[in-house]
């Protein structure tokens, strides 16, 4: 009877494993479509507008020009657009004092007229002469720190006599002389 029951059980096993490979076989082919799809969402997804993931092709960057002698003396900083107009950020070197100047406008003898957005450049007219002038770009490098040498307290230099022993010797740490406190009692 043991072994009739041994054989019950492996006669089992033997069908049970085939509804198990069909259903891991299932299982595997319904994974590699999830992944599919999942793959196919990550490139067409329905939140992304349309044409999110197309390459377009970068514009050429403007050939930097190199600014004339009246960049010596003004650099242009910055630009602000406000109420559909332009002001623009220049400082002025020589007097170490920045200008917000409007398109079109002046102050203090700069005038400031034709930006060119796509470019940065504005044209600048300063004491007669009309420049074109790049818009700064910016670094990441920072700025140098000025540091100044420690100066040591230097004692005056005491002539030499001859047959005079000038040499001192500085007091030890010991018989330093600590100050006295003074005590200020309440009145009663």
């Amino acid at each position: 009877m043991f072994t009739q029951n041994t054989a019950v059980f492996s006669n089992r096993s033997s069908r049970g494993t085939l509804p198990r490979r069909l259903l891991s076989f299932g299982l595997l082919a319904s994974i590699a479509t999830l992944c599919s799809a999942a793959s196919n969402l990550e490139s067409n997804s329905p939140f992304l507008p349309p044409g999110y993931n197309t390459a377009k092709p970068a514009p050429p960057k403007p050939v930097p020009q190199a600014n004339g002698p009246l960049s010596r003396e003004l650099e242009f900083r910055g630009v602000v657009q406000m109420g559909g107009s332009y002001q623009f950020s220049l400082f002025n070197k020589k007097d170490n004092r920045g200008y917000w100047i409007p398109e079109n406008g002046s102050e203090s003898g700069i005038s400031v007229r034709n930006f060119n957005l796509d470019a940065m450049r504005i044209t600048v007219t300063l004491n007669g002469r009309t420049e074109q002038l790049t818009l700064m770009n910016a670094t990441d490098s920072p700025l140098p720190v000025a540091r100044t040498a420690p100066t040591a307290a230097k004692q005056p230099k005491q002539p030499k006599i001859p047959g005079l022993n000038t040499s001192s010797k500085k007091p030890s740490s010991s018989s330093r002389v600590i100050p006295r406190r003074r005590v200020i009692l309440p009145k009663k």
